[in-house]
């Protein structure tokens, strides 16, 4: 019993630190910026950014390097964020004037290797992400879904703001084409904020490093050039609901102490053990 308490810090310890990086909540002032954006929001909390996209998938052209060893992709599109959510709870409008006053995209490419040409059930590994987030004062862009002929674009007027881009390599992503026809993307990519960028999500400083993606349609938001897509070099994805939150990476010692509080946890009952059977083997 003289061990529960050591075991118990050693738990605390380590789930402590398991959750030292783990909030994705940030703060936002709409109104920053000299009021470029807007001058009637209001700052607000939130903990994802919520959006439609839409991309087209091509096949590189290179040829398989041999039958089953898979195929590469190229996606080029955009993402359009409609609204903010905290914890699922949406933020209003009229607090961000996102949609109202301006708005928020963002452009993309992306580059994935499959397991073999696309078609339902094939998976592919995300190798590479560009990503550029915009401010568009005024909400007047106008959004051109993908095409099998065209890549998704952006028909922009008058200045933008880049708010943030991607940074450093791909930390994970995984794509394709689920069974029953929809897409799917999960991607984790190192995240940047510009300078505009930084007075946009002033909270926190610095601001994550990593962001979150996931996005996921169904079999009505995509056209392949193939029947049933089966062998698909071309994939035009028109529409793509998606979330986007923000986390930080553990540092390394972080991670060490994270490591070592998991050590207490299995030194802890083996040194109850060894201080039993001491006891048990001492003289009365």
């Amino acid at each position: 019993m003289h061990n529960l308490p050591k075991l118990g810090a050693a738990m605390t310890l380590a789930l402590a630190l398991a959750n030292a990086n783990a909030s994705p909540a940030f703060l936002i002032n709409p109104n920053s910026n000299g009021g470029a954006l807007t001058n009637g929001g209001q700052t607000f909390r939130a903990t994802a950014i919520n959006g439609i996209s839409s991309h087209r998938i091509s096949y590189s052209g290179n040829p398989l390097l041999a039958a089953g060893a898979g195929a590469t992709y190229v996606s080029k599109g955009y993402v359009t964020f409609d609204s903010f959510s905290d914890n699922g709870m949406p933020v209003s409008a009229g607090r961000s004037r996102a949609n109202l006053d301006y708005g928020l995209y963002g452009t993309f490419q992306t580059t994935f290797h499959c397991n073999s040409l696309l078609g339902h059930g094939v998976g592919c590994q995300i190798t590479n992400f560009d990503f550029d987030m915009y401010a568009d004062p005024g909400a007047d862009n106008i959004y051109h879904a993908a095409t099998l002929a065209a890549d998704g674009w952006v028909d922009t007027f008058g200045q933008q703001y880049k708010l943030a881009h991607s940074s450093h390599a791909v930390r994970h992503g995984l794509g394709g084409l689920n069974e029953l026809g929809g897409a799917f993307v999960n991607l984790n990519f190192g995240w940047t904020l510009t300078d505009e960028g930084k007075a946009y999500f002033i909270d926190p400083v610095p601001f994550y490093s990593a962001a979150f993606s996931a996005s996921n349609n169904t079999s009505l938001g995509i056209l392949c050039d193939t029947a049933n897509c089966a062998d698909a070099r071309i994939v035009a994805i028109s529409s793509i609901s998606g979330i986007q939150d923000f986390n930080g990476i553990p540092e390394p010692g972080a991670l060490c102490l994270f490591g070592l509080g998991l050590m207490a946890l299995r030194v802890s009952p083996r040194l109850t053990l060894r201080k039993g059977l001491s006891r048990q083997a001492s003289p009365n």
